[in-house]
């Protein structure tokens, strides 16, 4: 897959003047805003509003999925017309999966898999026009990384499953629509065989959110109490869930693959362009070329993924070889951005979006360690996936 941009097919020359001129269009007003990142400290409602908005309306043209099928809230595109997509809409600071906070980018994919003919029709298109946001709910206070080991339980009574139990670290500072979340289906079953995976509306009865105040920004604690959820909510069978968590997991574990530049790269280069040592700009030090050059190697992990999953190669470790390099890089980012701007990447900088505030990536990356599974978690994977100390090789799950 080409990604030089430099030089649109024939078939895409046309839509990308369209998607340029739409966002010039629909971009208006937000001039003054400022991005937050996914865990932010700094997340205020006049931004959510307006990124809320542009969701919708990205979502009302199939665009902010746009290669799904019509029926399904997409627009029936091609891939190049994702990318293009993807590197305007980049130009203003976002991208499709982060339009607004919500984990659509995940949930869509594996209703597509794993949900029925109907539950893909009546799920689907709210999630993909941006018409609801969706938290994922899978940590558990006793579980941590091993989503197995779920003990919210989710007991059947007639039409609905009786859902009792508690998740954290999830969400953002505002309540969902749904809860996409892992229960025990079985408590007596066998391990990884007991589990099933409900779409739960946020608004059902013994539902309650309770703010967690943390340093990268505010996580949730989710309660249920004896929550009545309708049978129709489970996706992918009744015991079944543990095969839906991990087609779940492989996307969030870098499976799915981006295809825009990192903007911390971007803002990385513009200082060291600007700023002067000696009388001589940061940029020409081989050093920082070389500091600069292996933080974007990030990149290019994400393209590789994007292409496996789109052109149908599977790639059994790619996933979580690029999540396990991009926890690590992020850790390391504080000690190489400090080494090239010295004090300057310790102070809040609130002029820019916050994912590239470098006082932002500083404070950030400890806690990437532990979002969606431990740097443990991502070893076992990757060697699981190389067939280390087993007898056959384990495969990548399936994902869209």
């Amino acid at each position: 897959m080409d990604f030089n941009v430099s030089a649109d097919p024939p078939h895409i020359v046309e839509f990308r003047k369209e998607v340029r001129a739409w966002l010039e269009e629909n971009m208006r007003g937000a001039e003054h805003l400022r991005w937050s990142a996914s865990w932010s400290t700094r997340e205020n409602d006049e931004e959510y509003k307006f990124r809320r908005g542009l969701a919708e309306k990205l979502g009302a043209k199939g665009w902010l999925f746009p290669i799904y099928p019509n029926e399904y809230g997409g627009a029936g595109l091609t891939v190049d017309h994702q990318m293009v997509l993807e590197t305007e809409l980049f130009k203003y600071g976002l991208n499709l999966s982060h339009v607004f906070y919500t984990l659509a980018r995940i949930v869509a994919p594996v209703l597509i898999r794993w949900g029925t003919e109907e539950q893909k029709r009546e799920f689907l298109p709210p999630i993909t026009r941006a018409e609801i946001c969706v938290w994922q709910v899978l940590t558990e206070p006793h579980g941590g990384s091993d989503v197995a080991n779920c003990q919210t339980k989710a007991i059947r009574d007639g039409d609905d499953y009786v859902v009792n139990g508690q998740k954290v670290m999830v969400g953002h500072h505002l309540p969902p629509d749904y809860l996409w979340t892992l229960v025990c289906t079985n408590p007596q079953g066998k391990r990884h065989e007991n589990l099933g995976w409900l779409h739960v509306p946020a608004n059902l009865p013994g539902i309650t959110i309770q703010h967690m105040y943390l340093m990268m920004g505010i996580k949730n604690a989710v309660f249920f109490d004896n929550v009545r959820v309708p049978a129709k909510y489970l996706i992918g069978g009744e015991n079944n869930g543990w095969k839906v968590a991990n087609t779940h997991m492989e996307l969030e574990h870098g499976g799915d693959g981006r295809i825009g530049v990192d903007p911390v790269v971007e803002r990385v280069v513009e200082y060291c362009q600007k700023n002067h040592v000696g009388g001589k700009p940061l940029i020409e030090d081989d050093k920082i070329r070389d500091v600069i050059a292996d933080i974007n190697t990030l990149r290019r992990f994400n393209q590789r993924n994007f292409w496996h999953r789109f052109a149908k190669v599977p790639h059994p470790y790619g996933g979580v070889q690029q999540r396990y390099f991009q926890r690590m890089a992020r850790l390391r980012n504080g000690d190489r951005l400090q080494e090239i701007m010295g004090n300057d990447a310790l102070v809040q900088d609130l002029s820019v979006h916050e994912v590239v505030d470098f006082e932002y990536c500083v404070r950030s990356g400890p806690g990437q360690l532990h979002g969606g599974g431990t740097l443990d978690t991502d070893r076992l994977i990757f060697a699981r996936r190389l067939g280390l100390g087993r007898p056959t090789q384990e495969k990548a799950p399936e994902t869209d």
